[in-house]
């Protein structure tokens, strides 16, 4: 993204500072330009700015007067201004005078990456505005190894060949792999947008996010160095990005790790459907039990709770799937096979549908796009509409 700033001070090294800071700023080439109070006007009209950031003197009438000068001569501008104080009287006196947003002195990298990220939103126009609350569907495996993130990312893709608008978000902050899954290369992480989680907004949240070729958005866990997780995010904060994501999109997927955090907590409550994952084994099956618990004291509705039985290969040893779903008191909702397909998807950054059409472990994916009933409740209106539709032709 190539953003054209304009910074304007009465003094050249504190606007020097800030443009310096923006041209370290990833994923965006800055062209940016210094002028002092009195040149500014003329630097505006020779090159409208996309981003203007006027940095305020210790008495701000001067800044505020600027400021309506640059919006008069710039309408479409995006105007930060940069205030000595956060006090009430300067930050509305700014924001009348047309500045879009007010920072403080000294001002973060991260306060101007969010600057830019918004200027870049707004000028893609992409951004939906505020409508409805969509749905968040939960896909967690209590015991690790079971094959819930190859479901999760199968899941969202399955629903943008439906359709429907989705998100996915990557809740595993020490071994989160789905952008890996999905082969993608994420320039920001939960890590860039939870720095400052009080002022995050719909506008910036987008802009974070990475777009997969089916079009899914994938907002990925931040880079675990070490095996270290580099983020504790809170159940508030999980709550809000989770708030904000329901409302970009239909559906908001969120992959989580097989530990219970504040994080997962906060998913599972605004779980519209939550897919508990296992496989046939025992210690999983023990696994799931432990979790339904700590469901059951968190009060999550159990009628949004749905089983999928991953990775069956009717060997000998294997747990029968009605024993399971006996043991767990969940009707079985999916029962997905093995398949080696998952491996050569994995190892080559695809999804099962690309592998090989057709693959029963695809299909089964597909089939829960939908709630249970649904799809057989759709297929009974298409052989009515053929029906009554053939006898029209025919009358």
């Amino acid at each position: 993204n190539t953003l054209q700033v304009l910074c304007i001070c009465r003094k050249a090294d504190l606007a020097g500072e800030v443009v310096a800071a923006m041209g370290t700023l990833p994923g965006f080439t800055i062209n940016a330009r210094e002028s002092d109070y009195g040149t500014a006007p003329s630097a505006v009209q020779e090159k409208v700015p996309d981003l203007v950031i006027v940095i305020l003197p210790g008495d701000v009438s001067p800044g505020i007067t600027m400021i309506e000068d640059v919006r008069r001569l710039a309408a479409g501008a995006h105007i930060v201004a940069l205030a000595p104080d956060e006090m009430p009287e300067t930050i509305i006196r700014t924001m009348r005078a047309g500045a879009d947003e007010v920072l403080p002195m000294p001002v973060s990298t991260t306060a101007l990456l969010k600057v830019c990220i918004k200027v870049t939103e707004v000028r893609k126009s992409n951004v939906p505005a505020a409508g409805p609350q969509g749905a968040v569907w939960v896909v967690h495996a209590p015991k690790g190894g079971v094959g819930a993130t190859t479901v999760a990312a199968n899941l969202a893709v399955a629903l943008r060949t439906r359709d429907r608008s989705c998100s996915i978000l990557d809740l595993d902050m020490h071994q989160g792999d789905l952008a890996l899954y999905l082969n993608v290369t994420p320039t920001y992480t939960l890590l860039d947008i939870v720095e400052d989680v009080k002022r995050l907004d719909q506008l910036f949240l987008q802009g974070t996010m990475t777009r997969h070729e089916s079009g899914v958005e994938v907002l990925a866990a931040p880079v675990s160095p070490n095996g270290l997780s580099p983020l504790e995010l809170n159940e508030e904060d999980a709550g809000t990005i989770l708030d904000l994501l329901s409302r970009l999109h239909e559906i908001t997927l969120v992959d989580t790790p097989s530990i219970v955090t504040p994080a997962v907590r906060a998913a599972a409550m605004r779980a519209e459907r939550f897919f508990l994952v296992t496989d046939l084994t025992l210690p999983s099956v023990r696994a799931c039990l432990r979790c339904l618990e700590w469901l059951r004291l968190d009060n999550v509705d159990p009628q949004h709770i749905e089983l999928v039985i991953n990775k069956q290969t009717k060997a000998p040893g294997e747990l029968p799937p009605e024993e399971v779903s006996k043991a767990l008191k969940l009707p079985v909702r999916a029962l997905l096979p093995r398949d080696d397909a998952a491996l050569t998807a994995l190892n080559h950054g695809q999804t099962l549908r690309d592998v090989k059409q057709n693959l029963p472990v695809w299909n089964a994916i597909l089939a829960l796009t939908a709630r249970e009933g649904e799809d057989t409740a759709e297929k009974k209106r298409g052989s009515l509409m053929r029906l009554f539709g053939s006898r029209t032709k025919k009358g």
